[in-house]
């Protein structure tokens, strides 16, 4: 039996995924996705130096817009295009993204006839939802971790995580060359070594230049089109200007303070210990087969308890012995009869092993 280890989720605010999943509906267009035509003749490069070329690459200003595809093979989901949560986890999003160092960034994801903004300046954090015409706000606790931070929506993001994967467990080779958003990149591949995760390889298009991840795709090990293709349509480095991360709720707009801890509105939260402090979410296993885990009893975004969240999940799944799980071409999702929740990109067995041991 392979042992786990429990390890606390850092912190980060850069581009929160979890809000951003709240955005609504999403747009079709045209077949042109990111990569422009030929295959640029750029040097030769190694694994080792592509990938210190991105641990080294610096774009702590950027502006541009993002296409995410996400193909994880879910049935149609309530609420699908509708302002819920599930915006991000099927078909075609584009975000408008902004960003000027750790403490501001700007997502405006793009929908028909609607818009869902999050602002970061510093401590403070802005959602506002246009079809609801409700703004949420929200002050960062540095000392809270973050469950959003394990979820990309920006290629940088992806690619951090996953140069963290990098060791004796992958598999990493340089894989030619293209173009994304105007630029040479080259393609940079990662795959596990191992069994157990559902992800086939990853690949990462690094701008040649400056070392930038411009674009991320994952490959399933169920095969077809990537379950995951995030990147930049456009994409320049110059500085924002200062009140792009400026928010005023706009007239007549409902605004909702949330609790100081949490950083991220939206995002589950679970009861108090007794001694007044919130479990925080973890991270179970290693390398291309962590898990993570949340806490017994975690509220939903409208705040009610656990049973209405795990039942929502109870719809999608099957049951299994001790639970209920939810398998997606990426993702598997493991709800237990005492409520905690068990996510993954593994399969349904090494899920329900470290689930178990827990």
């Amino acid at each position: 039996m392979t042992s786990t280890t429990r390890r606390s989720v850092p912190w980060r605010f850069a581009v929160p995924a979890a809000i951003a999943a709240a955005a609504v509906g999403a747009v079709t267009i045209g077949p042109a996705a990111f990569a422009d035509d030929g295959r640029p003749g750029l040097p030769d490069v190694t694994a080792e130096q592509l990938v210190a070329k991105v641990a080294a690459a610096r774009a702590d200003a950027l502006t541009g817009t993002v296409r995410i595809d996400t193909d994880l093979g879910l049935p149609a989901l309530p609420g699908k295009g509708g302002g819920g949560p599930q915006a991000l986890l099927s078909g075609t999003n584009k975000l408008q993204v902004a960003l000027d160092g750790p403490d501001r960034q700007r997502i405006g994801i793009m929908a028909d006839l609607s818009e869902y903004n999050v602002v970061h300046n510093g401590r403070d954090v802005w959602t506002y939802d246009s079809r609801a015409h409700a703004v949420t706000h929200a002050t960062i606790d540095a000392t809270r971790p973050d469950v959003a931070s394990l979820v990309p929506t920006t290629p940088q993001d992806a690619a951090r995580q996953l140069l963290d994967l990098v060791g004796p467990s992958t598999d990493v080779r340089v894989d030619g060359t293209a173009r994304v958003a105007g630029h040479d990149v080259y393609k940079l591949r990662f795959a596990p070594k191992a069994q157990g995760s559902l992800i086939a390889a990853a690949t990462v298009f690094v701008d040649a230049k400056t070392g930038v991840p411009l674009r991320v795709t994952v490959d399933t090990v169920k095969g077809g089109k990537p379950a995951v293709d995030i990147g930049f349509e456009q994409v320049s480095y110059d500085k924002p200007a200062a009140g792009t991360f400026d928010f005023k709720p706009p007239a007549g707009a409902r605004v909702t303070e949330a609790p100081a801890h949490e950083a991220a509105p939206g995002k589950p939260t679970a009861p108090p210990a007794p001694n007044g402090e919130r479990p925080a979410p973890g991270l179970l296993g290693e390398g291309w087969t962590t898990v993570v885990e949340l806490p017994a009893g975690a509220k939903g975004q409208d705040g009610k308890d656990g049973k209405d969240v795990t039942g929502l999940l109870g719809k999608l799944g099957k049951p299994v012995p001790g639970g209920t799980l939810i398998n997606t071409r990426l993702v598997n999702v493991l709800t237990t009869d005492s409520g905690r929740v068990f996510a993954g990109a593994v399969d349904a067995d090494t899920l329900q092993r470290i689930a178990a041991q827990r």
